[in-house]
């Protein structure tokens, strides 16, 4: 097994109390990772997510109370809430940091940009916005492969009160965010699909809301338009960056249902959203 390798040093620590809980289980570490995730979105639901966690729950409370797996797994989301709290002002993500460096030890290249060069690229980014004429304008923020949610984390230092949209193929990840994102309180959508594909599976909606909870699944449906064309837009974005390799004389016999006609469309309003990818 690769050696674990972690940027923060209270994620050592998390890992042992994970390593812990998978052991009372009787189930490998990244299975056990997987549900912790799912466990602590169902537990920041505010009850809105009892089912998946009674379905999930059951195979973690076996023995004495104290010494079972679902006590280990409370106490490594207390002790990762804790991190979170004392790391505010650096938002320290240990979550992700576990997730990269004890569970998929880079894999599928899954290795999370480091925070201080996603603070870099999120003061880039939105530099030009805030000098513009209206710069406490309300913003929305899109990073198509968001991971564990760092590069929405470090535009929210300087602009809180923004809305954030993360999408992510991985399950995983989109859950780590989903974490991130509500107990940071930040308003926006972490949505589980390939942003190329135009795929969109499931939503999280994070953000205090009034059953006390800050994590809720919700239908695509339910989502702003926006957010519901979010994939379809970022598509035509990468298709617009491509260079053409060879001359094309009609656009529309390549493109039946006249999608570049659209993508190159003037005449279309200007968009809010800022793009990090």
């Amino acid at each position: 097994m690769a050696r674990e390798q972690f940027f923060y040093p209270e994620t050592s620590d998390l890992l042992r109390i994970l390593d812990d809980a998978a052991r009372r289980a009787g189930v490998s570490r990244g299975k056990c990772f997987e549900d912790f995730l799912q466990l602590a979105a169902c537990s920041l639901s505010g009850g809105q997510m009892e089912e998946q966690y009674l379905q999930i729950v059951p195979q973690y409370s076996e023995g004495p109370r104290g010494r079972r797996a679902i006590d280990s797994i409370c106490e490594l989301l207390g002790r990762a809430i804790a991190a979170m709290e004392d790391t505010r002002k650096e938002v320290k993500d240990v979550l992700g940091d576990l997730y990269a460096g004890g569970i998929t030890y880079g894999e599928a290249g899954q290795y999370y940009t480091p925070q201080a060069i996603t603070d870099v690229m999120a003061e880039l980014a939105t530099h030009d916005i805030v000098q513009e004429d209206e710069p406490d304008r309300p913003r929305s923020v899109l990073d198509c492969c968001c991971g564990s949610g760092r590069m929405l984390m470090s535009v929210a230092k300087h602009h809180p009160h923004w809305e954030f949209v993360g999408q992510d193929v991985d399950l995983r990840c989109v859950r780590l965010c989903a974490i991130n994102m509500g107990l940071r309180n930040m308003y926006g959508y972490v949505v589980w699909g390939n942003s190329l594909a135009l795929e969109k599976k499931l939503v999280y909606r994070t953000g205090f809301n009034l059953s006390g909870g800050v994590i809720r699944e919700i239908p695509v449906e339910a989502c702003p338009a926006p957010v519901q064309q979010v994939v379809a837009e970022t598509q035509s974005t990468v298709q617009t960056q491509l260079p053409e390799t060879e001359p094309v004389s009609d656009s529309r016999s390549r493109d039946p249902a006249g999608t570049a006609d659209s993508i190159d469309d003037d005449s279309a309003p200007p968009s809010n959203q800022l793009r990090l990818f």
